[in-house]
């Protein structure tokens, strides 16, 4: 069988690990013993090859002996980039943490002697991946092929930009591929679809390509577009005061989806993971409009995409359909007029090269951090293929047996060094041991925590979202609210004496634009439940919620969690910006959203052992705010709000009344909801609580039902008003509203 494990640092070759099983039969005959032994073999065709054995008989006994070989594919460049096709096991040496190690195999891809056949050779022999006989190996089959995935992303394209696209692929197929080529066709809306697996039949790829021009109504889904972060100017010059996340496409609007969730990067990671079996290097040309995170910024599902695609030896080559890219002022004519002075200061333009920029700059990082490369502003796509060829000719395949044993989990660099000057090695920089998570000590759990938020590699084991919140406090510094959601789907649970248990490690840090840790915070968050309030968990969240204090900045917030029970990990970052602290002027905190309140005294959310979290400004009276994190209510429930103001130094109020007598009037907040561009519905005003402390502390909160609001997103708009400081201020967070679920029908009698 074979185990993929994640590494660090950029790709440049395959590893996988491979656990070789031995077996032995044992057969015991009348009159005497004898030992007949069956011996596997190990690497890409050990699975076929062990399908291929005797069944032993009804009395045999098997004995099973265990095998570890590491294969990394090496990639070996003369000068000017042309391929090194003439090396020898001989001229490869291989390090492991700077230990030498004997290569066991050996082997040469070389897809460019099949694509140079000649026609006096006869047509190739037709290969469908998907119709291959059981008792044939796919190894030996795809040996010395080049192979390429065209990837169609119709959530993204219009119909112009598919168009060109499939038109380009059609070209290609019936041009360009050569007898070593086997190509697949995958494209995806709200799901990825295999429209033809790997084949080099000419017609059945035209005619799977000719499915997607029919069915090409689904790239509508794009026609809406990114509308542009709230607050900023979108293409036609217009004030953007909603956040229209359409080209994301979650047709599942659940709460951990609908703002953190890039659906397309998502797809792509499934897309790799599809591909983990097929072996040898896989080429995948995704064609797309551009890609954009929305919502919830979350490096962690971009790093799992590109970790993904590492393991499974998958190289992206992302390509801009859109092509040549001319941007008029103030839009061209599938937009409508600019209007406001946007166009006169050049907000207009400025939007429409940044919303450009961001959906090509996800696509840069996917390619370049794969092994790939991206293609923008390109008419003719018939370069790019012929590029994806030439960068596929060929690689070598090195195997070992390493020469350090131990199943510690810990990671071992890999240094690949050809006898001949003025070669490029590319190759993967390393792997991870295997190791038992039952077999962890403290020291082995601390260790592995530590590992996990110093590596760039991301883990999506145990999914979570993260909120962080910032409230003033005494000096110069914020008291940064943690909070962490985890679905109690995802969860292990222990049955322990009638009870259900589990704990969570979590580990938060704040590093500054050097990568620098600012603050630390490790907790650990023990759960016990009884057998009613698992059954309520399953579907439902567990929150953790937590501390820290941080001084103004920008800072990289990053938190790994794992679960102690299965060992699953999961890592989420996200930006946090901290502006600085005057004395003058009217400043706003972070808005919290909630839809639950506990009692301070009951613990509310599960703080686990850290003593920061009991400082926490979401106490209101005797009640504790509780952070919904993914911002997603139901009808059925109530919203909460809390914030706070900051006035400073009072200013002279505007239109202050003469008389001194004149009763003061406290500081109020005001609610206004928007949605598509109009506002749909508003609240208020709620008078706040003010404190007498040097930065002129208010406080606000208040409750309103939802059961009147239509399910969708909104932009919920904050208004603050401050007439003793003579001062305004706002903020806005979107949220989202969706039904509350169906109850399940009870059984019929008898079904």
């Amino acid at each position: 069988m074979r185990v993929w494990l994640r590494s660090a640092g950029k790709r440049s070759g395959l590893f996988l690990l491979v656990f070789g099983l031995t077996a032995l039969a044992v057969c015991w005959l009348a009159g005497g013993g004898r030992l007949d032994a069956q011996a596997s073999a190990s690497g890409q065709a050990g699975t076929a090859a062990s399908a291929q054995q005797p069944a032993p008989r009804a009395s045999s006994y098997i004995i099973r002996s265990q095998r570890t070989e590491v294969l990394v594919d090496v990639r070996v460049h003369g000068p000017g980039g042309k391929p090194v096709t003439d090396l020898k096991q001989e001229n490869f040496r291989i390090f492991e943490d700077g230990v030498p190690q004997t290569i066991t195999s050996f082997s040469f891809e070389n897809v460019d002697r099949l694509a140079q056949a000649t026609a006096e050779q006869g047509p190739p022999p037709t290969i469908d991946l998907a119709k291959l006989p059981p008792n044939v190996p796919p190894a030996t089959v795809l040996r010395d092929h080049r192979l390429v995935v065209l990837f169609f992303d119709l959530s993204s394209m219009p119909v112009d930009d598919l168009m060109r696209s499939v038109k380009a692929a059609e070209e290609f197929v019936r041009k360009q591929m050569t007898p070593a080529d086997l190509v697949a066709v995958v494209t995806y809306t709200s799901s990825l679809r295999v429209t033809q697996d790997f084949t080099n039949n000419r017609d059945a790829l035209a005619k799977s390509l000719k499915d997607i021009r029919i069915g090409e109504e689904s790239s509508a889904l794009a026609a809406a577009g990114t509308e542009g972060e709230a607050g900023t100017t979108n293409a036609s010059g217009n004030e953007v005061v909603t956040q229209d996340v359409s080209a994301a496409f979650t047709p599942d609007e659940t709460e951990f989806n609908i703002f953190n969730t890039d659906q397309k990067l998502a797809a792509v990671e499934s897309l790799a993971r599809m591909l983990r079996d097929v072996p040898g290097r896989k080429a995948v040309l995704q064609f797309t409009s551009g890609v954009e995170r929305t919502g919830i910024e979350n490096q962690a599902q971009l790093r799992a995409t590109t970790d993904a695609a590492n393991q499974s030896n998958v190289s992206l080559y992302t390509v801009d359909a859109r092509g040549l890219v001319a941007l008029p002022p103030g839009g061209d004519a599938t937009s409508a007029s600019p209007s406001g002075t946007a166009v006169y200061s050049g907000s207009a333009i400025s939007s429409q090269v940044s919303s450009l920029h961001e959906g090509r700059e996800t696509l840069a990082t996917l390619a370049a951090d794969t092994g790939g490369k991206t293609f923008t502003d390109l008419n003719d796509f018939s370069s790019i293929f012929q590029e994806v060829q030439n960068d596929n000719a060929s690689y070598y395949l090195i195997g070992y047996t390493p020469s350090n044993l131990r199943s510690d989990g810990r990671f071992r660099r890999i240094r690949v060094e050809v006898d001949r000057k003025g070669v490029k090695v590319e190759a993967r920089p390393g792997y991870f041991a295997p190791k038992d998570f039952r077999q962890f000590t403290r020291e082995d759990k601390d260790l592995q925590l530590q590992l996990a938020m110093d590596m760039e590699t991301s883990f999506l084991d145990l999914p979570l979202v993260v909120e962080a919140a910032y409230f003033r406090r005494t000096g110069k510094n914020y008291y940064v609210v943690l909070a962490a959601k985890i679905p109690g789907s995802a969860i292990s649970f222990l049955r322990k004496s009638g009870t259900r248990q589990t704990e969570f490690d979590f580990g938060w840090s704040a590093m500054d634009a050097a990568k620098r840790p600012v603050n630390f915070l490790r907790d650990t968050l023990p759960v016990k439940l009884s057998d009613e309030a698992y059954g309520q968990l399953l579907a439902s969240n567990i929150l953790y919620q937590g501390g820290m204090t941080l001084p103004p900045g920008q800072y990289r917030l990053k938190v790994v969690v794992r679960e102690n029970q299965s060992g699953k990990l999961g890592t989420f970052e996200q930006a946090l910006s901290l502006p600085e602290i005057t004395a003058t002027g009217l400043a706003l905190s972070s808005v919290v959203l909630s839809n639950q309140l506990q009692e301070a005294t009951s613990g509310g959310a599960k703080a686990g052992k850290n003593k920061n979290a009991s400082e926490s400004p979401l106490q209101v009276g005797d009640k504790l705010v509780l952070p919904s994190v993914t911002r997603v209510f139901r009808t059925n429930q109530t919203l909460c709000f809390y914030l706070e103001s900051y006035a400073g130094k009072t200013a002279t109020p505007v239109n202050a009344p003469a008389t001194p007598s004149a009763p003061a009037v406290p500081p109020s907040v005001g609610l206004a909801f928007f949605r598509g561009g109009a506002k749909v519905a508003e609240s208020g005003p709620y008078a706040g609580k003010a404190e007498k402390t040097a930065n002129g502390k208010t406080s606000y909160f208040a409750q309103m039902p939802l059961a009147k609001f239509p399910p969708g997103r909104y932009l919920m708009q904050v208004n603050v008003l401050d007439p003793a400081a003579g001062r305004v201020a706002f903020s806005r967070v979107p949220m989202a509203v969706v039904k509350p679920p169906q109850p399940t029908p009870a059984p019929a009698p008898g079904s």
